[in-house]
């Protein structure tokens, strides 16, 4: 027989925790010895660098779903991360092959044509974790296996998303809500980290017992300690969701525990219940939103919650513990419960008449469970023995045909619909019929669908009067309470209870028992067509305690059944289905990205010294040859003073519409091919996005309509034969004024391709660097360069990914090699490499980010001696930065909020000043991170120079006293 999905599973899950080595083989066995796959936060960060030691070696899925061996790996290892959710978060798991999740669908949804599964391999592997989120773990293999640290911010995504789903609704039923929240403390811990306080929870163990009220108290303690809450403090603490949640958490808790441990009948009401039965005198508030109903009472134990904290009412109690204990004391009930016990026998010498009632009470209840295990509404019933049942002066067991609905249309049992009737005249008439007896029946048996209340909380239950009308008489209430299938568990019936005690029944404790015992063999050994269907739902559904947590026998037999260990891998994976498009693909929100605010400068003074060799570009022999190499000159300026604004590519070599080679991925530093582009952009950066797409259109029709230049105006044939001439450059070209009248340029661009997320143009539109004056149209102002990716908006970082993705069916992001570079020194192997590197970054002089007033006036003085001055408006300005630096107080860079560069220039001509709307400290800061900046990044080397100087002079006197000596001598 094939083991099941979650036999396999389970099984991969076993051996990866007790590392034992399994009957089949999984591929990088001795590897994963040294994982401690405990479900630990290690955990994770150990996995995470197995998969990029994969990436490291270029194992890709391809290669790992080769063989068997393979396969199991990849399984195990995705079977593990959603295990993990579950297991964090405390929720159920259940696990799903492609037929079963297909099927799944299909019955969830009513439009089948919407719940098709894509028959792909990531949808070969389903988890259900809790009961509405759906996970496929193998669709994060491909990023892990290009080096991609994406597992953190998936656990993390998907933990909060588990959570917002268990979320409780407030709205439900009293009942639901209270199970809603002990939801989330059925393991014995809270795993809920939405609910505040939640650390401050973590050393209680709920497990209903008194000891843990102390434990709550302990850290309630503890919490009004380290807050200090005071009244003054409440209103504002229950503005906070979480805090309410807390709230809510553990009074219902405290009231579940307390009526258990004192075996009182309990149900939870609303406030508009309770508002409904006493008016106005009761008030609303987050303590009166759930109150906890006793027969003769009402409590809230929610106030124990918030008057441990904040001391509101002096006569309630201000722990959980001395709740419990007032519960104790004045509302102990004297519930009986009855559970059924196998093959035992009645002990106690029972009236014949007797224990003809409680066989005729089980075969009623047969009957009823019959119909609910049917799916089927159980509906009110009567069982009258008749005088003719009697052979001799004893009434046979139980006769089939004196079973009655209380209906005045149907008296049939098999053919009555729950909506025929009125629930509630029905159970009226069923108790008008037991006090009259009208047909002078020795034993009348009456059952009804209803609800009980229990220390557990309200839940269902088939009510079941047995009442016998000769001497020794016997009036006789009992409750069969369940609990239908719900997302917890499958249907639950639990014993028998009565909420009589053995005064008001006029029977001893030992007959109740013996009664009970043979109601238990009646309702199991009924010769009726039924009773195969009975007691295979007896044995599917029968708990013998009151909880609410108890799995039934049904769910207890498929956990032992998926927790068997199978010898044997045999799990079948879907092919992958490569350059698959993904209709669904959104459209990118380019608004959500303001580059008017984006302080470049900063950036490239904060970076570290692998972020500074990403920020450079490479100089190959070719692009020394090239116009472009202008670029590369001005990379400086562009990183000292330029500006970010959206492009537009209008057309650009097709390579870099292509994926990059392996040889260029991994030996950046070499002599490839220029790749440049030609780039539509608005030098002050306000154009919207559409606009330049719309204009960026236009031209390119304009262009490709025309095909000779005579026929085009000379602004379109100037572009026309530009586009023609593979080697042409255009910087700082207007817009085709005859096409549209805007300051629009477009500026060719070499495209580094290490400074694109993947290497290539997969949109488009694009971040790009202007110099701040390029508004002025002047030719060496027009160089542009694409804004390195790592300082891109990470939502538009992976948008650009997905893009690749949908084209090509992998993203080919390059950030995983860059960092394998960094971390090796593959980035910068020799001397020669690094002369040809731009721009060239000094050693940080000023490494602290805090500087005091002493490395402010250093820092002032280092940029006097820079041999690239700033404008002379600019030295104004750091003259008097400069004095103003020197009587500051060390104010620290982390008290100043980022904003635009201070030389940003307007439409004027001439660059101005700092605005007069930013305060002091704001221009002193500026001005002091543009200074650093220029010590950091130089493209001369001053000391060099120096040096030069010295020996050049030096060279020069000994010269000069040389000719003296000669005419002396002479």
């Amino acid at each position: 027989m094939k083991p099941t999905i979650a036999q396999q599973i389970n099984t991969l899950l076993y051996y990866l925790q007790t590392k034992q080595t399994p009957p089949f083989e999984i591929l990088f066995w001795e590897n994963l010895q040294k994982i401690d796959f405990d479900y630990s936060a290690n955990s994770l960060q150990q996995l995470s660098r197995f998969f990029a030691a994969m990436a490291k070696r270029h194992i890709q899925l391809p290669q790992l779903l080769a063989n068997q061996s393979g396969q199991a790996l990849v399984v195990a290892l995705a079977a593990y991360i959603a295990d993990y959710l579950a297991k964090t978060t405390g929720q159920p798991i259940a696990w799903y092959d492609y037929d079963r999740m297909s099927a799944q669908l299909a019955r969830q949804n009513k439009y089948p044509t919407q719940s098709q599964l894509p028959a792909d391999f990531y949808a070969s592997l389903t988890a259900r974790i809790g009961h509405k989120v759906y996970c496929q773990p193998l669709k994060l293999l491909p990023d892990l296996l290009q080096g991609k640290d994406v597992l953190p911010q998936f656990i993390a995504q998907m933990t909060q998303t588990l959570y917002q789903q268990s979320q409780v609704n407030l709205l439900q039923s009293p009942e639901v809500v209270c199970q809603g929240y002990l939801a989330k403390v059925k393991t014995g811990k809270l795993q809920d980290a939405a609910i505040a306080f939640s650390t401050y929870l973590a050393a209680v163990n709920f497990d209903h017992s008194r000891d843990s009220l102390v434990q709550i108290d302990e850290a309630l303690s503890a919490i009004q300690q380290a807050f200090g809450f005071t009244q003054a403090d409440y209103l504002d603490f229950l503005q906070d969701a979480s805090h309410q949640a807390f709230c809510y958490l553990l009074g219902f808790y405290i009231g579940v525990t307390s009526s258990r441990l004192a075996n009182a009948p309990v149900r939870w009401v609303s406030f508009a219940q309770m508002y409904d039965s006493l008016g106005e005198a009761f008030a609303e508030c987050l303590e009166h939103s759930f109150v906890l109903l006793f027969e003769d009472c009402y409590r809230t134990p929610m106030l124990v919650v918030t008057n441990r904290l904040f001391g509101l009412a002096s006569s309630f109690p201000t722990t959980a513990a001395e709740f419990a204990d007032i519960l104790q004391r004045q509302n102990a009930g004297h519930l009986a419960v009855y559970p059924y016990q196998d093959a035992v026998s009645a002990t106690a010498d029972l009236p014949a008449h007797w224990t003809s009632a409680m066989q005729a009470a089980g075969a009623l209840v047969a009957s009823v469970l019959s119909r609910l295990s049917q799916g089927q509404p159980i509906v009110p019933c009567v069982y009258q023995a008749h005088s003719s049942d009697n052979i001799g002066d004893e009434l046979t067991v139980f006769n089939p045909s004196n079973i009655k609905l209380l209906s005045p249309s149907d008296t049939d049992l098999d053919t009555v619909r729950a909506t025929d009737t009125d629930t509630d005249k029905l159970i009226d008439s069923l108790y008008q019929t037991l006090h009259q007896n009208p047909q002078l029946a020795p034993i009348i048996v009456g059952c009804f669908d209803s609800y009980t209340n229990l220390p557990m909380g309200r839940t269902e239950g088939i009510v079941i009067e047995i009442w016998v009308y000769e001497n020794p008489r016997l009036q006789l209430q009992l409750v069969l309470p369940y609990q239908s299938a719900n997302d917890w568990h499958s249907l639950k019936i639990y014993p028998l209870v009565s909420h009589q005690n053995s005064a008001q029944a006029a029977i001893t404790s030992e007959q109740i028992i013996a009664l009970t015992t043979d109601f238990y063999q009646a309702l199991l050994s009924t010769p009726l067509t039924q009773n195969t269907a009975v007691k295979m739902l007896w044995q599917d559904a029968c708990v013998n305690q009151l909880d609410s947590w108890v799995l039934p026998p049904k769910d207890q037999r498929i956990q032992q059944q998926n927790a068997q260990l199978v010898t044997h891998f045999d799990f079948t994976l879907l092919p992958i289905l490569d350059n698959q498009p993904n209709v669904n693909m959104a459209a990118f929100d380019y608004t959500s990205i303001d580059w008017r605010g984006f302080d470049l400068a900063k950036h490239i003074l904060q970076a570290s010294h692998h972020e500074q060799g990403y920020l450079q570009v490479y100089v190959s022999d070719n692009l020394i040859k090239d116009e472009l190499y202008r670029q590369v000159e001005a990379t400086e300026d562009l990183y000292r003073y330029g500006k970010v604004v959206w492009g537009v590519v209008i057309k650009s070599d097709t390579a870099l519409t292509e994926p990059m080679s392996e040889e260029e991925r991994d030996t950046p530093f070499a002599n490839y091919r220029v790749s440049c582009a030609d780039i539509l952009f608005d030098p002050s950066g306000q154009a919207r996005l559409e606009d330049l797409q719309a204009k960026a259109s236009q031209l390119k029709d304009a262009i490709g309509r025309v095909n000779q230049p005579p026929n085009a105006t000379p602004d379109v044939a100037f572009y026309q034969l530009h586009c023609q001439d593979d080697t042409s450059r255009v910087f700082n070209l207007a817009y085709p004024a005859s096409i549209a009248a805007t300051n629009y340029r477009i500026t060719t661009s070499w495209i580094w391709r290490r400074h694109l997320p993947n290497g290539m143009l997969s949109n488009s539109i694009v971040p790009i660097i202007i110099h701040t004056n390029a508004y002025q149209n002047k030719p060496e102002q027009g160089e542009i360069m694409v804004l390195p990716s790592q300082l891109w908006d990470k939502a538009y970082y992976h948008y650009w990914l997905s893009l690749a993705y949908e084209q090509f069916g992998q993203d080919y992001d390059l950030l995983p090699y860059i960092h394998w570079q960094q971390k090796y020194a593959q980035d910068s192997t020799d001397a020669a490499t690094q002369k040809r590197l731009w721009p060239k970054f000094k050693p940080n002089r000023a490494p602290s980010r805090t500087p005091n007033r002493a490395q402010s006036s250093a820092i002032g003085l280092m940029s006097d001696k820079l041999e690239n001055p700033m404008p002379a408006t600019a030295k104004q300005q750091a003259t008097i930065q400069q004095a103003a630096i020197q009587q500051t107080t060390g104010q620290k860079l982390a008290d100043v909020q980022p904003t635009l560069q201070p030389f940003i220039a307007s439409t004027s001509q001439t660059p101005k000043a700092s605005p007069s709307s930013l305060s002091n400290e704001l221009t002193q800061q500026l001005m002091n991170d543009k200074l650093r900046l220029q010590t950091q990044l130089s493209t001369k080397d001053t000391a060099k120079d120096k040096k030069l100087l010295v020996i050049a002079i030096g060279g020069v006197l000994v010269l000069i006293i040389m000719v003296i000596l000669v005419k002396l001598m002479r």
